[in-house]
């Protein structure tokens, strides 16, 4: 597999821009944000949603070993990104600042996590071949949609030491602190 150097460097800093979001998000709140508590719980309800499918995704797969077809691999075959995207919505969502929040989280989510994404599947195309292949025809790549009747119906094992093994309790204490972090802010304003 040929990867370009711009590629690599995009899939490896992934996860530091994934801590600076709600860093710089909470700067930016500091001088610009607008203190709505309405807002505010909307963004907590994407953040928790996102981390809920983290956490179902993370006990789910034994990444590299197999193809993760079950549980949420059914529905969407990155869900740990899909439950990403939703956090760093709602953390956009939690800093009050609008629309260029949004704008901002977006084209960096899709620039590093979309390159991640497409070096991942070339990877596994190279490791399991066919049946992956069949599984990039079966189920979309980062939205969910409905299920057709020829979709994954694979019943998923998932277990909390899976999810300790693949590292979320750490982005779920990151999304809560992020979360209260902002709570504050909305109390006590700048």
């Amino acid at each position: 597999m040929k990867v370009h150097p711009i590629h690599i460097f995009l899939v490896k800093k992934r996860t530091t821009f994934t801590w600076l979001i709600p860093v710089g998000l909470f700067i930016a709140a500091w001088f610009w944000g607008h203190r709505n508590y309405a807002v505010f719980a909307i963004g907590v309800v994407f953040s928790l949603l996102g981390e809920l499918i983290r956490v179902w995704a993370a006990g789910t797969i034994h990444k590299d070993d197999t193809i993760a077809e079950a549980g949420p691999y059914g529905l969407v075959r990155n869900p740990l990104y899909l439950g990403s995207l939703l956090i760093a919505v709602g953390v956009a969502v939690m800093s009050g600042i609008g629309w260029k929040a949004w704008i901002v989280i977006l084209v960096l989510f899709l620039l590093f996590h979309m390159a991640a994404i497409l070096y991942e599947e070339e990877f596994l195309k190279e490791k399991f071949g066919a049946p992956y292949e069949l599984y990039l025809t079966r189920v979309p790549r980062l939205i969910p949609m409905p299920r057709r009747k020829d979709s994954l119906q694979a019943k998923a094992q998932f277990s909390w030491d899976q999810v300790k093994f693949n590292r979320e309790p750490t982005t779920a204490a990151i999304t809560l602190i992020t979360a209260v972090l902002f709570g504050v802010l909305q109390v006590i304003g700048r």
